[in-house]
């Protein structure tokens, strides 16, 4: 009925090109990481009361521990008492767990089997692994299958063989800025594990603070954690309690840079000149304290904390940071500039590459292997060492072209809201151009230049070229920032009058909306970031209407394309998850349900990649995740609306909060920073993290479903607007309900006129639907007014967007196009 030039979907739910999903595996059941190969059978295999469990071959207390887990946990998702569990025999049993071997080592390691298969059918469920490790995800996996149905609990009959793609799959969790809780960190553990994530690098020593009890040099912690750090007594809980999951434990002690904690404690090891004194950090951001490589003193310091370090943590791992050093103190200290000029080192850079070998062989005699962040690298390390990436596929192709081995973590940074389908996409191992960015003969192209301003901090600029073939497609990609070139995914492209398009960039989700006009940018351009838009401006540079012109050369090169044995060296990745915005309350609902879709995709196949798939079955799984697991992100989060509440009821609250979404990427951040008269005076640990933003999930899936309505409507689906029509009525209730709760609590009042922008958007999606109905076209006029309420309304409101703008905008997209 209506066939108009709609996107798929909406931008928080585009999908990989149609080719690649047709190869994407069975995803039938509700498992995330999804196994490597499962065939489903007919039949199940029931639980109930005579639910027992035998270990056959391999035992030991760990895996004791894992058996009684399960039952717990089975308690959980049942309700039903399975009293007599601890089969005498195999033939008893209806859970039967077989452990070939004993592990290789005593310390669980990256070479560690995590394979195993699981067999369902015949009154019997079978779980075989060489060792240990793989058993418990096999228990995961059994876990997540238990289902329902009116005659009873049961698992239905199927046989899945599976093992990990990557041997690295981990979680960088910081609890210097803010600290986290104990009970917290082992619930993330459960967690991690039901997500079969092996690795949990603990990020406890940063410029807000060092969290870590030391006997020796004891006012690092003890005049930085503000009395909140980790005893050694409860970093051996953890330790212990990770490896019992089959998790490994990596802690990072952060040099040279990130160290205005040791400065603080210690100054005279810092590199400033004269006598210093530095004050205890509260603020975020990088600054200026920076460790002296010339001074042997630096040296007994970290030998004696790494002494310490070591003999809690027994994973071959050990994480010096490395990141955002500030170079200014050693640029100015000519104590220092006279030995990198007398040692022939090369630079500021080189010195902390001397820096790095020394403490590497430090660690070495510690039996220890070392990893950090980019910047570590240096051709005079080791090939032993591990390079972890948050500055994207690049860096890490290029470590991986050097022979070091790497770890992605780039666009897998959770504390900053984004789609959950970006983070899908992103896989750790780099794969080349995807685009054909050469012009063949007959085919013409355009390339815009543009600039798009940032909160804080200096512009990003880019270009993009459109290639017109001669069969009358469309190709594009863009030079963006520096980085390498990159496929733009074109969803509407009108020569000369608009482009939309969308791509991943290296931090974030990307989504092209320009307008042109005479050879410009209109003012109504703008970059999609996340869920925000920024303005973008911009003219064409290069165009086969201009004489002479050409496509320009890649500015940051092409995207590293690997040789087998450099894939090789691509161990996996790791979520990272920073705490400038985050505390124990809040930084659940940052990692979960989200984290399922990247353990996705650094445990299961390459080719899944059907992201429609991906999100049912996270939503199924973030249900699972609080009833087996114990994740308490929804409870936390209705905690917090209760609180805003004030004593009221908190329903229209908590429905308000499934359509309206935190402002994503670093937005928030930037928001705190230009918050006050003088920039950054709220962007420290005084900040208040008790917004109705920071009870939200990141991602809607009420709105993802709206726009999935939309999509139906464009197909000509006309009993989707009823349902469509629904949402926009709760909506509209709900934001009414919610805007006197708000004008009443100093933490919500600045709230107040988003639930007006939300009445707007929904009269006006309630609107569009009446016309689509009537079967009316708009005037210019409407199209025109309709789009200045959508465009007034697509702003920040105290840290939130209102998400219904996407599938209210999409909706007059199929009016305009009618």
């Amino acid at each position: 009925m209506y066939k108009g030039t709609l996107a798929l979907l909406i931008s928080s739910i585009f999908t990989l090109p149609t080719a690649a999903i047709a190869m994407t595996p069975n995803s039938d059941l509700n498992l995330m990481p999804y196994p490597q190969n499962v065939a489903l059978k007919e039949g199940k295999v029931t639980l109930d009361k005579s639910f027992s469990i035998y270990i056959k071959g391999y035992n030991s207390p760990r895996v004791k521990f894992n058996t009684k887990r399960v039952m717990e946990r089975l308690y959980r998702q049942t309700g039903l008492p399975m009293l007599n569990w601890q089969a005498q025999s195999e033939q008893d049993a209806t859970l039967v767990i077989n452990i070939h071997h004993r592990p290789k080592s005593d310390v669980q390691n990256i070479d560690s089997d995590e394979s195993y298969t699981l067999d369902v059918g015949n009154g019997k469920i079978v779980i075989n692994a060489e060792r240990p490790y793989g058993a418990f995800h096999g228990l995961e996996t059994l876990l997540q299958m238990v289902s329902t149905d009116a005659t009873g609990y049961f698992v239905p009959a199927v046989s899945i063989q599976d093992k990990p793609r990557f041997p690295w799959r981990g979680v960088s969790y910081d609890t210097s800025r803010h600290f986290i809780e104990l009970d917290v960190i082992l619930r993330q553990l459960d967690a991690m594990a039901s997500a079969k994530l092996n690795v949990f690098h603990w990020h406890i020593w940063d410029d807000q603070g060092i969290r870590i009890q030391l006997d020796n040099y004891q006012k690092l912690w003890r005049e930085t954690a503000d009395g909140n750090y980790y005893t050694k007594d409860q970093i051996r809980q953890v330790v212990d309690y990770a490896r019992n999951l089959g998790i490994r434990v990596i802690p990072e002690i952060s040099l040279p840079g990130h160290a205005s904690a040791v400065a603080h404690a210690y100054p005279e090891l810092m590199s400033g000149i004269g006598k210093q004194q530095y004050p205890q950090q509260r603020g975020w951001g990088v600054f200026e304290p920076l460790m002296d490589p010339t001074n042997p003193a630096l040296y007994e310091m970290l030998a004696s904390v790494f002494d310490e370090v070591v003999a809690l943590f027994p994973d071959e791992y050990f994480h010096i940071g490395g990141d955002e050093p500030n170079y200014q103190q050693w640029r100015d200290n000519r104590k220092i500039q006279q030995f990198i000029q007398n040692n022939n080192i090369d630079g500021e850079r080189g010195l902390q590459s001397y820096l790095n070998t020394k403490v590497e062989k430090m660690l070495e005699e510690r039996g220890k292997k070392m990893t950090g962040w980019d910047e570590i690298w240096h051709k005079d390390l080791p090939k032993s060492i591990v390079i972890q990436s948050w500055q994207g596929h690049d860096s890490i192709g290029r470590a991986a072209k050097e022979g070091y081995q790497g770890i992605l973590s780039t666009g897998y940074y959770l504390d900053q809201p984004q789609p959950t389908s970006y983070h899908y996409r992103n896989d750790p191992m780099p794969k080349g151009i995807t685009v054909d960015d050469k012009l063949h003969q007959g085919e013409e192209f355009e390339t815009y230049e543009w600039v798009k301003p940032r909160g804080k901090g200096g512009p990003r600029k880019g270009n993009l070229t459109i290639i017109t073939a001669v069969d009358g497609s469309y190709r594009a990609f863009t030079d963006y920032n520096g980085k390498s070139r990159e496929e733009v995914y074109i969803l509407e492209y009108v020569p000369g009058v608009k482009f939309r398009g969308h791509f991943d960039n290296f931090m974030s989700y990307t989504e092209f909306n320009y307008d042109f006009a005479n050879d410009k940018l209109a003012d109504s351009s703008y970059q999609l970031i996340g869920n925000v838009r920024w303005p973008a401006t911009g003219q064409l540079v290069a165009s086969s209407d201009m004489k002479g012109s050409q496509i320009p050369a890649p500015n940051g090169g092409y995207p590293a394309e690997l040789t087998e044995k450099e894939q090789s060296l691509i161990l996996g990745g790791e979520i990272t998850i920073w705490g400038e915005n985050l505390d124990s309350m809040t930084i659940e609902h940052r990692l979960w349900p989200r984290s399922y879709a990247i353990a996705e995709r650094l445990w299961s196949s390459q080719t899944l990649t059907d992201e429609r798939s991906m999100y049912k079955r996270m939503k199924a799984i973030d249900t699972w995740s609080e009833i087996s697991v114990g994740l308490r992100h929804h409870a936390d989060a209705n905690m917090m609306l209760k609180r805003l509440a004030n004593g009221t009821d908190s329903s229209a609250l908590q429905t308000l909060a499934k359509y309206v979404e935190p402002a994503q990427y670093y937005a928030r951040h930037w928001e705190k920073w230009n918050s006050t008269p003088t920039k950054g005076d709220l962007y420290n640990q005084y900040e208040r993290l008790n917004r109705f933003a920071d009870a939200l999930p990141v991602e809607s899936f009420a709105v993802y479903e709206m726009n999935d309505l939309v999509s139906r409507i464009n197909k000509g689906e006309m009993s989707a607007l009823a349902t469509l029509n629904m949402h926009y009525l709760t909506v509209k209730l709900a934001a009414q309900q919610a805007k006197p709760i708000f004008a009443n609590n100093i933490a919500a009042v600045n709230t107040m006129p988003m639930t007006d922008a939300v009445i707007a958007v929904a009269d006006l999606g309630m609107n569009l639907i009446d016309k689509i109905k009537q079967g009316s076209q708009l005037s210019e006029q409407e199209v025109a007014a309709y789009h200045q309420i959508i465009d007034k309304n697509a702003v920040i409101f105290d840290e939130t967007i209102v998400a219904i703008v996407s599938p209210t905008e999409q909706l007059l997209h199929i009016l305009e196009n009618h």
